[in-house]
């Protein structure tokens, strides 16, 4: 590995640079974060709608996905609104400053940093007229966190229409140009000037979250060129930055410090372990960032991954640390029983339609389509299960607006082929989430793409608990079930790597 000196360039963000100025939260990555953060309870939002008939809350599903400070990257959830027109959402984490990507039914979509309480209050007189994006008529926002979160909100939509063609630029800038870092100084110190503008007509009460996360960003861009190149700094502090955040800015930047770590813990020649990693981490980083690079372990196996929390328990540092994985453990613990329990069903269903839903085409290319009638996750996968006994089911959980999942179509179009004309017990099973689709949307593009299968159209709520049982946290995820029953959600990783050969193994 080449060792580089980095100097600060003026829009490299030192981590002294939180230091002054107005007095803000301490940041999760200072050690004093933890006298703080014994101090909270869970964070909560809770919601009021006005001027809505109960046929109008009925319709309303709202949409919650959670980013996580270990894996999976996000989480996703729905609720519904009472008969009284409230809504309560609790967030165990007590982690700072957690971002919430939140849909309001078809009505309102923004972004929450949730640190104590939300309190968020819908017009749906006015939500009718115009939907709201980040911010606008109809949505207010209240409590502890109120101010905070319109604040950020008004950035996003200063941010996107002020510095509108910053992720091209971005993204066109060569890693491998000796000039990239130059390069990247100077886009970044435009965005900067785009801040600096935004906090003359906001205020600069929240200038540390948006530096902290327009720095998690920066530094984001330079991990992933100091890895293409090989690199290595000297001095483990020229690519930390302050963490005030668990956002999608903040995780992707800690995901990328971790990948820098293990490429590092390679060089040193120590045979690999987790515990060994884990001691490396303390070797190289200050506590809190090492602590936060053990959260980025992941198995994508629920009960493996229960199990490497369990061995890096002992060696983190913080309450707040051992409070999330502790709590992630007892998360783990229960999707494994309901796991386990699907995995007891014995009782074989031969009528699909009856297990599945309620059958509404079959096509000349080999598809059976079905409408999914469940009320759980859990009940699903079980009866699931119970339709394909002593089978091989590639399950595949896709959206129909999703780029990569209509992109791995064909590889598993092309498995399909493979094992029918091998005459392989294996079924291809496609979930398809109503998550901003539509019935007729859906049965069009499994017509247009020709996909022979089962296709199954299923409620979000529904695809959302049995993904979040095997910590499936985005689209497209697959998971298999066994001729003897169990589920695996490890093997498959992608369509476009997997062969007829690795299904075979699996009978």
């Amino acid at each position: 590995m080449k060792t580089l000196i980095i100097y600060f360039f003026s829009i490299v963000f030192p981590i002294a640079l939180f230091a002054q100025g107005k007095s803000h939260p301490m940041p999760l990555t200072d050690a004093a974060f933890d006298t703080q953060s014994t101090h909270q309870v869970p964070a909560q939002i809770k919601g009021k709608v006005l001027h809505a008939s109960p046929s109008d809350l009925e319709r309303i599903t709202i949409k919650y996905s959670i980013v996580n400070a270990g894996n999976p990257f996000q989480s996703s959830y729905t609720t519904k609104v009472a008969p009284d027109g409230t809504f309560s959402i609790v967030i165990p984490d007590k982690l700072m400053n957690q971002q919430i990507w939140f849909t309001f039914g078809e009505y309102a979509y923004f972004c929450i940093y949730l640190n104590e309480e939300l309190e968020l209050t819908f017009d749906l007189d006015k939500l009718k007229k115009k939907f709201v994006y980040w911010n606008g008529e109809g949505v207010t926002f209240g409590g502890k966190d109120g101010k905070k979160n319109e604040v950020m909100n008004n950035y996003i939509l200063f941010d996107k229409k002020h510095n509108e063609d910053f992720s091209t630029k971005l993204r066109d800038l060569n890693k491998k140009d000796t000039a990239f870092l130059t390069n990247l100084d100077s886009l970044f110190a435009v965005h900067d000037r785009v801040n600096d503008t935004f906090y003359t007509t906001y205020g600069d009460t929240y200038q540390y979250l948006i530096k902290s996360e327009t720095a998690a960003s920066y530094y984001e861009e330079k991990l992933k060129y100091l890895l293409e190149n090989k690199i290595q700094v000297k001095q483990i502090e020229d690519i930390l930055t302050p963490v005030y955040a668990i956002s999608n800015n903040s995780r992707t930047y800690i995901q990328f410090l971790s990948y820098y770590v293990r490429s590092s813990f390679k060089t040193t020649g120590q045979k690999y372990s987790p515990v060994n990693l884990a001691n490396y981490c303390d070797s190289l980083l200050p506590a809190a960032y090492a602590d936060l690079i053990k959260l980025q372990l992941e198995d994508r196996d629920v009960k493996l991954q229960r199990d490497l929390y369990k061995q890096l328990a002992p060696t983190l540092h913080f309450k707040w640390s051992s409070d999330y994985v502790r709590s992630q453990i007892a998360i783990l613990d229960s999707k494994i029983e309901k796991i386990d329990s699907i995995n007891q069903v014995s009782i074989v269903k031969e009528n699909v339609a009856s297990t599945l839903g309620k059958q509404i085409l079959k096509t000349g290319s080999g598809a059976l389509l079905y409408v999914d009638e469940h009320q759980s996750g859990a009940e699903f996968l079980r009866d699931l299960k119970s339709t394909f006994p002593n089978k091989l089911v590639i399950i595949d959980f896709w959206a129909t607006w999703c780029i990569p999942c209509i992109q791995a179509m064909p590889y598993s179009k092309e498995l399909h082929k493979q094992a029918k004309e091998a005459d392989l017990p294996i079924e291809f099973v496609y979930i398809c989430t109503s998550s901003n689709s539509s019935e007729e949307k859906w049965k069009n593009k499994v017509l247009e793409i020709e996909q022979p299968g089962i296709h199954v159209f299923v409620n979000e709520k529904v695809t959302s608990e049995a993904m979040n049982l095997f910590n499936k946290g985005g689209f497209p995820s697959y998971i298999m079930l066994k001729p003897d029953g169990s589920y695996d959600s490890e093997t498959i990783t992608s369509m476009q790597g997997l062969s007829l050969d690795t299904l075979k193994a699996q009978l």
